[in-house]
């Protein structure tokens, strides 16, 4: 198992275990919690593991156009216009529309980078 499922399984199992408590007794002499802060807590818990399993889960994905500039293929995101040096085992033809799914990657002197980990769609030539 990789390390991000286990660590969302441990934060699961560490809120899905049940806490011991003293018995309380309120003023109509009824034991235990409200059942609006049950359900407040169950609510809560799982937003957070909803949220855990976003962060872990998610692969940013681009649209856009390979060129070659200066001699190396760059992908243009169509939605923010933002020129990525690629690093892909993937063969990309230059002049070609893909959906890249990957990683995003800002090196040090402000270029951007997309490590390309699957192509999801090959659109045919940019239009122009």
């Amino acid at each position: 198992m990789n390390s991000p499922l286990r660590f969302v399984l441990t934060v699961a199992l560490l809120f899905a275990i049940p806490v011991a408590s003293q018995a309380q007794t309120f003023g109509s002499g009824r034991i235990g919690p409200d059942p609006v802060e049950v359900a407040l807590g169950i609510a809560g818990v799982a937003a957070g593991t909803a949220l855990i399993f976003y962060l872990i889960l998610h692969k940013p994905v681009i649209l856009g156009c390979v060129e070659s500039i200066d001699g190396s293929p760059t992908l243009i995101d169509e939605k923010d216009k933002h020129s990525y040096a690629l690093a892909s085992d993937h063969p990309l033809k230059f002049g070609e529309r893909f959906k890249l799914e990957g990683k995003k990657i800002t090196e040090k002197d402000g270029k951007f980078t997309f490590r390309v980990k699957k192509v999801d769609h090959d659109y045919g030539a940019c239009n122009r």
